[in-house]
């Protein structure tokens, strides 16, 4: 069966790695980010047509006006992959008001209100459907300088999680990946460079950076009807980083 899938945050390295990934599955798609050029240079490389509504999600009301505008238009999505954030390493006491309002409204305000409008159009339809947040390997892994970033994105896996128990029972499936160090424009300070790829992925227990696909992999899984059985879950993705802890090379 053809699913129809939001994407949010479209534009980035794994949210376009998704799309590229569930087009060639004939999924019909919903892109959303807030770089529309970014967005139509996306649509154009698909192998399916796909719905470009460009959006900042961080704003209360856009997520609601986003799926009324995709209803509208004939795409009435049944699963969403939220892949839109920030990333902020900058130690608690250096760190302003500013600074976490900014993090917080990129990455939980922004995964609540695209969330809430999602499930409220699954409760009409009266279907199942699932959806994916993407939180980080840094809500649980106690990295130094991440106080903030870390700070949201547990929140967003404990969002992914309390909407599955609340919502289980109605068949609408939320899960949330935890993705470890993966090469994008916004981690361009830690992956931008061959030297900095490098000395990085030392710290992987499997030495390696990862890939937007790497998440959209996951993400596709989850969304799919294979995975029909799993919610509420935080899935690392990221090398074993978060729970691996390999010993010192003599």
């Amino acid at each position: 069966m053809a699913h129809t899938a939001w994407i949010t945050g479209a534009s980035g390295a794994m949210g376009s790695a998704l799309a590229r990934r569930l087009s060639q599955q004939g999924w019909r798609l919903v892109l959303t980010a807030r770089d529309e050029g970014a967005l139509l240079a996306l649509a154009n490389q698909l192998p399916q047509s796909a719905l470009v509504l460009p959006a900042d999600l961080t704003l209360a009301d856009t997520a609601e006006q986003t799926i009324q505008t995709a209803i509208q238009l004939g795409f009435i999505p049944d699963r969403l992959a939220h892949c839109v954030g920030s990333t902020l390493i900058k130690p608690l006491h250096l760190s302003s008001a500013n600074d976490a309002q900014q993090v917080f409204a990129a990455n939980y305000f922004s995964a609540f209100y695209t969330l809430k409008a999602f499930i409220a159009l699954q409760l009409r339809q009266k279907t199942p459907a699932s959806a994916v947040l993407v939180g980080s390997l840094v809500a649980s892994a106690g990295f130094p300088n991440h106080e903030i970033i870390a700070s949201a994105k547990a929140a967003v896996a404990s969002l992914a999680q309390t909407s599955a128990a609340t919502y289980a029972e109605r068949g609408i499936r939320v899960n949330a990946i935890m993705p470890g160090l993966t090469r994008s424009a916004l981690t361009a300070r830690m992956t931008g460079t061959d030297e900095a790829c490098e000395r990085n992925a030392k710290m992987n227990p499997m030495g390696l950076i990862g890939s937007g696909d790497d998440s959209a992999a996951l993400i596709a899984f989850l969304l799919s009807d294979d995975a029909r059985w799993i919610t509420g879950q935080q899935i690392g993705v990221d090398g074993g980083h978060a729970v691996l802890h390999p010993l010192p090379k003599i």
